[in-house]
């Protein structure tokens, strides 16, 4: 059984911690939400440690102190949203950062400058929680800010497979249709979900399908509205349990956290005499 679960992933994730941590107390699980609104999958992989960021910098060496921006990578798009994180260059301890001016690197003791080229930042969490039991839900901001499917699912099962190379349990969490979601968008997440399911088999949970069913109200106590009824035939999610068109209310991720929880029992990921 699990002592605890590893939460990554973008603002799905982040805001479904407080329901998660409700959810798995009766199974006496410590949840560990690593999730961050807005993070792209490149975020995401680099502060896990399964596509770890290259540091390049202008004139090729980290000063003696302070911070410096680091050379393009997959991380530029949308910087900002990327949270920080710690971790190592070689043998130099570093905290990597973004914002609206791109991605930067401090050194958090001054020292004398060291050469780089492309090394790697090893994060100190991501590398920590390697091993342990784990929900990926990430990627829906790439797709957001025009990316592909094709590169989406490279970079969820690159990350999948790192994390179970040092042998973690991993679940990966669909992404859902926003409200009113336009027909490319919605053909890329379900491109994203079809992989995905094809892929993981019982270690995927389809939140997609969950969000859009009959039983929803059920696990809700709340009759649909007209207007539920409407988007659920679009394939959309509930606006009543929605805060925006992309997000859930407290309902709704504690209807989605109990729907992870059900199906954590079925992997025999918790003890089953809670379920």
């Amino acid at each position: 059984m699990s002592r605890r679960i590893v939460g990554w992933g973008s603002s799905s994730m982040a805001l479904i911690g407080p329901a998660m941590d409700s959810v798995l107390a009766a199974d006496g699980i410590r949840f560990i939400n690593e999730g961050r609104g807005g993070e792209t999958s490149h975020h995401t992989a680099a502060r896990i440690g399964s596509l770890p960021v290259p540091v390049r910098v202008a004139g090729g060496t980290l000063p003696n102190a302070g911070t410096v921006r680091m050379g393009p990578t997959g991380l530029d798009l949308s910087a900002a949203a990327l949270k920080p994180f710690a971790g190592r260059v070689g043998d130099l301890d570093v905290v990597v950062h973004g914002s609206e001016e791109g991605v930067f690197l401090t050194r958090t003791e001054p020292g004398a400058p060291v050469p780089v080229d492309g090394g790697p930042v090893v994060p100190n969490l991501g590398t920590a929680w390697r091993g342990e039991d784990c929900l990926l839900w990430m990627g829906k901001n790439d797709l957001n800010r025009g990316s592909s499917a094709t590169g989406v699912i490279a970079r969820i099962d690159a990350t999948a497979d790192w994390l179970a190379e040092a042998g973690a349990r991993v679940v990966v969490i669909s992404q859902f249709t926003n409200n009113d979601s336009d027909p490319e968008m919605r053909d890329k997440i379900l491109a994203i979900n079809t992989a995905g399911a094809s892929r993981y088999g019982d270690c995927y949970v389809d939140v997609q399908r969950f969000l859009t069913s009959r039983e929803l109200p059920a696990v809700t106590g709340l009759a649909p509205t007209p207007e539920d009824l409407s988007e659920r035939r679009a394939g959309n999610k509930p606006p009543s349990l929605s805060t925006d068109p992309g997000h859930l209310t407290t309902a709704g991720s504690l209807a989605v956290a109990r729907h992870l929880r059900a199906h954590l029992h079925r992997l025999g990921w918790l003890d089953c005499s809670t379920a």
